[in-house]
This record gives structure tokens, C-alpha cells and sequence, in this order.
């Protein structure tokens, strides 16, 4: 397994976000996409995580508020980010004590493969992971 490590390029180790008001969006973490994150970044400790198909935020108005808050966000799509989205998935759950994955995806064939990529890699890490699935549907409607 490949890891890079933080110190190899600090834009990509990622930063912690704080929470300043009511309003803010409920985003902890920067950066967001899979491809950019660090399997080792600080933020992952302990963590709950919450793995998007990229366009769940666009089409759920209530995303920040409802599936959001709480979780470490990580966001994706197999069909666009390739094989690699698996391997750096396994890579987080295996480096870091994750509590849970929550998986927010469209109601569209193309998120088949990030369900089937979400349960691959929890198998492959070998650890009691829970995962949550969200269904988001273009109009706007969630099921959980």
C-alpha cells in the first residue's frame, strides 16, 4: 500500500475547519475530494465519516443541515475517479479508527458503483465498520 505522507505536499494533508457560527456550513475539513486527501490526515481520527457521490450537495437543499453535520466529508464518484476511488478509500479505513461511513448517493445507476465500492473496501480493511446508506433523488428527496 502506497501512502503518502503529509509532509510530502501540504496542500493535500489537509486542513481542520472550525465552526465559527449558526450559519456556516457544517464543513470541518478541506480538502474534500477523495483523490486530494491524505489517507493520514489528522482529521480521520476517530472519526465518522461521510463519503458523497459528487452530486448529492446539488441536488439535496438540506445536505450541510440534515446529512452532513458531525462527519468528516469525503466526496466522489467511482465513475469519474476510476479504480483508484476503492484503493484510496481502503487506504483511509486501514490507516485511521474509523466509528462509521455514511454513504450519500444518487438514485442513478452510475452510484451502484459507489455502493459496491463502499462495501468492497470496508470487506477488504478488515475491520466492524458500520456504513449507512442515503439515498438523494434528483427531485430533491431523500431515503435513508
Amino acid at each position: 500500500m502506497d501512502v503518502s505522507m503529509p509532509w510530502d505536499c501540504l496542500d493535500t494533508f489537509g486542513k481542520r475547519l472550525y465552526i465559527k457560527d449558526s450559519g456556516q456550513a457544517h464543513l470541518s475539513q478541506w480538502p474534500l475530494k477523495i483523490r486530494l486527501i491524505s489517507p493520514v490526515a489528522p482529521y480521520f481520527h476517530n472519526a465518522h465519516l461521510l463519503l458523497a457521490a459528487d452530486c448529492t450537495a446539488f441536488s439535496y437543499s438540506n445536505f450541510h443541515a440534515a446529512i452532513l453535520r458531525n462527519r468528516i466529508l469525503i466526496i466522489g464518484c467511482p465513475e469519474l475517479d476510476g479504480e483508484a476511488f476503492e484503493g484510496r478509500l481502503l487506504e483511509i479505513l486501514k490507516c485511521n479508527d474509523i466509528q462509521s461511513v455514511a454513504v450519500a448517493r444518487m438514485d442513478a445507476p452510475c452510484c451502484r458503483k459507489l455502493t459496491n465500492a463502499v462495501i468492497a473496501a470496508v470487506k477488504r480493511c478488515r475491520k466492524d465498520i458500520p456504513i449507512q446508506f442515503i439515498t438523494v433523488y434528483a427531485e430533491g428527496e431523500i431515503v435513508d
